[in-house]
């Protein structure tokens, strides 16, 4: 099994992903259209496009955050299957929809190459902490063939079968993910509406039967209303329930929570809390509360 791995993506996810397999002992050659200085200072490879990274990679990886600048990557002109590379192993992932990822599948393999459906759950922090999980799906002999680069890039990643099942997992993930900020948005707004001191809540809430870990994480966020630095951006998380919801629709499963959820996120992303770290939404519901900022 080859030890250089193409990674196309260098942001706030891909970057970590990035140092970990460096530490892991692979040769990774990076892409991005922004600056790769840091990149590089970590020990990585620049490449000059996608396309170069196929023509001296095995294995690539992308971690993009949408279908059109994946697709680019993939598909375009100096995209990864314009190198023509038979038996390229493409491992996705970002979070998309699930005819999106099997469109890029179908693509991949027209082109002789195979594309595995692995979309990512962590923040930043957590792929730093190689706790992020990923949750792998498609042609099982690829995962196996390069199931070490997997282990290098978390110590939590599952084959979970069949093509899309990872996705679908995924939307399960990230549906509790924002259910449970939503909760614990509405929580807080409670307490502090009720009088209760913001602080003693985190502290006696945070280890009870009611606690979570995104009220662990959040809470304190939303109990002093300082939104950077940014975790998870509602740029990531508003899309994503935006897709679930919608698949929700398609599968005729009744979802109120995460319809909700999708609402108040939607809401955010919409407003100048885009950027901020998803606890801002909080803002929106202390707002309906009548909380003073």
């Amino acid at each position: 099994m080859t030890a250089k791995v193409g990674l196309i993506g260098l942001g706030a996810i891909g970057f970590p992903l990035a140092v970990n397999l460096i530490g892991k002992g692979f040769e990774v050659l990076g892409y991005r259209r922004g600056s790769m200085d840091e990149f590089t200072r970590a020990g990585g490879t620049q490449a000059a496009s996608p396309r170069a990274i196929a023509e001296n990679c095995d294995i690539a990886l992308t971690v993009l955050p949408g279908y059109a600048a994946v697709r680019d990557a993939i598909e375009g002109p100096n995209g990864l299957l314009s190198a023509g590379k038979k038996g390229l192993v493409i491992v996705e992932l970002s979070t998309l929809a699930i005819k999106e990822k099997e469109a890029l599948a179908a693509a991949a393999g027209r082109a002789g190459a195979v594309l595995l459906d692995s979309p990512l759950s962590g923040v930043p922090r957590m792929v730093r902490d190689r706790a992020a999980i990923i949750f792998a799906s498609g042609e099982k002999a690829a995962y196996e063939r390069f199931k070490p680069v997997f282990d290098g890039m978390s110590d939590k990643a599952f084959y979970l079968g069949a093509f899309g099942t990872g996705s679908k997992m995924k939307f399960v993930a990230n549906a509790l993910v924002g259910i449970h900020i939503l909760a614990a948005a509405e929580a807080m707004a409670l307490g502090i509406k009720a009088g209760l001191d913001k602080d003693l809540m985190v502290k006696v809430l945070t280890p009870s039967a009611g606690g979570s870990l995104q009220f662990q994480v959040r809470a304190p966020i939303m109990a002093q209303r300082k939104y950077e630095p940014v975790l998870a951006p509602h740029t990531v998380l508003g899309k994503d329930l935006l897709t679930i919801a919608a698949f929700a629709d398609e599968l005729g499963c009744p979802a109120p929570l995460t319809h909700a959820a999708r609402d108040y996120f939607k809401r955010a992303l919409e407003s100048d809390l885009r950027d901020k770290d998803v606890a801002s939404v909080f803002e929106i519901v202390a707002a309906e509360a009548g909380l003073k900022s």
